[in-house]
Formats: structure tokens, C-alpha cells, sequence
């Protein structure tokens, strides 16, 4: 009997600490939720050059009704450079993420991930590039006799 008091005790304890805790808040107000479309969400490059400069342009379209904020779009390496709208996409609004990614020092079959940050849910969107790439070796020199 005792150890039942104690238990409803250390429950009715727990349930009166979570009703006075305030929840955390963000010091940023939050902006509504919209929706984006991309046209294609992976881009195959194929086989190329070691030390080529892919290029790719995604399309997307803002699909809510709210105004789309890309706040960010993160890659895992200096070699994927994204350029991307600052301004807010009008609802039915189009735009363009431009993508650059330089293959030197790279080989064999490369995967690309971008992060798309935006007032979406969710709030990330991939985006993929990748391909082969191919090293050239030098030709040796033929020995003279």
C-alpha cells in the first residue's frame, strides 16, 4: 500500500512540474507554411573529366499559399556551390537553384546532397547531383633507343 501512495504521489508530482514548465519559444516569429514543387530533384551528369565544372539549374514553383523563404541551402563540401533567390517567392511563383560543382581532386561514382531551407514542411528539401568521373592519365613518354 505504501509503495502504490508513493508511486501516485511521484506521478501526481510529475504531471504538476510539466504544467508549470513553460515551453521553449523561439526568439524568431514563425513564418506560415508553404509548399514547393522542384522539376526534377536528381540530376544525372554522367561520366566526365576529373576537374570539370558541372553545371545544373533546378526549377521549382512555390505550390502554397503563403510567399517561399529559402533561407539556406546546405552542402557537405566547398566543391557544391548553390546560388539561390533571397527574396520571398510570390505564391505561384517560380525560381531557380543554381548549382556548381567542381570535380577536381574527385574520382569514381560521386553523390552531391543539397539541403533546401525554407518555410516548407518539411522544412528541408534534397536535392541530388551526381555522376562518374573519370581520371585521365598522362600519356608516358616513349623511351628513345
Amino acid at each position: 500500500m505504501k509503495i502504490r501512495t508513493f508511486c501516485i504521489c511521484l506521478l501526481l508530482a510529475g504531471k504538476a512540474t510539466a504544467q508549470t514548465t513553460a515551453p521553449a519559444t523561439d526568439s524568431m516569429p514563425a513564418r506560415p507554411l508553404t509548399s514547393i514543387a522542384i522539376d526534377s530533384s536528381f540530376y544525372d551528369f554522367g561520366t566526365v573529366k576529373q576537374g570539370t565544372l558541372v553545371k545544373r539549374t533546378f526549377r521549382f514553383a512555390n505550390t502554397g499559399a503563403d510567399s517561399l523563404l529559402i533561407t539556406d541551402v546546405k552542402v557537405t563540401c566547398g566543391c557544391t556551390v548553390p546560388d539561390w533567390p533571397k527574396q520571398p517567392v510570390p505564391p505561384g511563383g517560380k525560381g531557380e537553384i543554381k548549382v556548381e560543382f567542381n570535380t577536381a581532386n574527385k574520382e569514381a561514382r560521386q553523390l552531391r546532397i543539397l539541403r533546401v531551407v525554407a518555410n516548407t514542411n518539411p522544412a528541408e528539401t534534397l536535392l541530388q547531383m551526381g555522376g562518374d568521373i573519370r581520371v585521365v592519365k598522362k600519356k608516358k613518354p616513349k623511351a628513345k633507343n
